[in-house]
């Protein structure tokens, strides 16, 4: 996997340790799209974030820690994580507002439940992960709208990235083997309840090479106001193979049978949403080069037969002129085929080109 750019200061103080880390993302993009829907997207964007991790050693039992993170955009700056820790040689244990099933405990790392992903993007924050919607930020917030419930198809499960109150628990690596679950009493998402989230993962290693693979579930009850909503039922599955620390291969998919769709609805106007994703990355001197390409279908408008359909592909590189300091672009390609014809036309194809500087302080 691509080295983490990332930076972390640390205040020992005895018993106690700080660890602090914060980054900022300037990102400028352009889309190029025919037919295109509502306002135009702005050209450029910012977004940053820090975390303080606070931690107290205690010389029998698990360490207890505080962990805040707050992130910044253009127009708004809000804390999006809160959590309470337990942690030592048994796992780790959270209580608090945070998202899904990373198991990161400090610094901007890939999350160890994804296999496919953009390395040449940013590591935090809005990304160019096929779900990071750093490229849909620059296509027209209508279509944007649409696009966005496809791009979180075929990495994980749903709902990986919901930021509520939950508590979690990491299992420690053993044999190569990671586990966690998580569970929210009331999800971010308007029509979900309590939210049961579980992963697991493995990794062989043999000389310079990694093979990991493993399998993320998510069950969200309808919520109450919903009550004419099917649950939510999803799982994902992945695999990605690294050869001489340098070159990565990741295939992923996920299946949510037919969730959140009024059961009412039957037949061909209940479809399942799906979808697929391919990765490639390469590392060689200061340079990541990668590519990958999403297919996802899910129900549009119930009252259709058809469904919407995603084919995306990307293409980037970054440049590493210091670890703090990172240049990135990419080229996004989209084919978007609504079910309602009548209102869009058959499919709307466009391009986005994106050009950003990372900076970790």
């Amino acid at each position: 996997m691509a080295p983490a750019s990332y930076a972390q200061v640390v205040l020992d103080a005895g018993m106690m340790q700080f660890t602090t880390e914060a980054f900022a993302n300037f990102t400028a993009g352009d889309e190029t799209e025919s037919g295109a829907r509502g306002a135009a997207a702005d050209n450029a964007r910012f977004d940053g974030g820090a975390r303080v991790l606070s931690r107290l050693n205690l010389e029998q039992g698990p360490d207890i820690g505080v962990r805040l993170a707050v992130q910044a955009t253009d127009d708004e700056v809000r804390l999006i994580e809160a959590s309470v820790l337990l942690f030592g040689g048994n796992g780790r244990l959270e209580i608090g507002e945070r998202m899904g099933l990373p198991d990161v405990l400090t610094g901007y790392a890939p999350n160890n439940f994804q296999f496919t992903s953009a390395e040449f993007g940013p590591a935090s924050g809005p990304s160019l992960d096929p779900a990071g919607r750093l490229q849909t930020a620059f296509i027209p917030d209508a279509l944007a709208v649409q696009i966005n419930p496809l791009v979180s198809l075929g990495g994980t499960a749903a709902l990986f990235d919901d930021q509520s109150a939950k508590i979690l628990y990491v299992s420690p690596k053993k044999d190569g083997w990671l586990a966690g679950v998580s569970y929210a009493q009331d999800a971010d998402d308007d029509a979900i309840g309590e939210l049961l989230q579980a992963g697991v993962t493995h990794e062989s290693y043999w000389q310079q090479n990694v093979l990991r693979w493993g399998a993320t579930y998510a069950y969200g009850r309808a919520d109450e106001g919903q009550s004419s909503l099917r649950d939510l039922s999803s799982v994902g599955a992945g695999v990605s193979i690294t050869f001489d620390d340098a070159l990565t291969l990741g295939l992923s998919a996920s299946y949510d049978v037919r969730s959140q769709l009024s059961s009412a609805a039957s037949g061909a106007f209940a479809s399942a949403a799906w979808g697929t994703i391919a990765s490639v990355n390469y590392n060689t001197g200061p340079w990541t080069l990668g590519a990958y390409y999403q297919y996802a279908s899910a129900e549009g408008s119930a009252l259709l037969s058809r469904d919407d359909r995603l084919a995306a592909f990307e293409a980037g590189a970054s440049y590493r002129f210091t670890t703090k300091l990172r240049l990135y672009g990419a080229w996004y390609r989209f084919d978007f085929d609504d079910d309602d014809r009548s209102t869009s036309g058959v499919s709307e194809v466009g391009n986005v080109f994106v050009l950003g500087l990372r900076v970790t302080l």
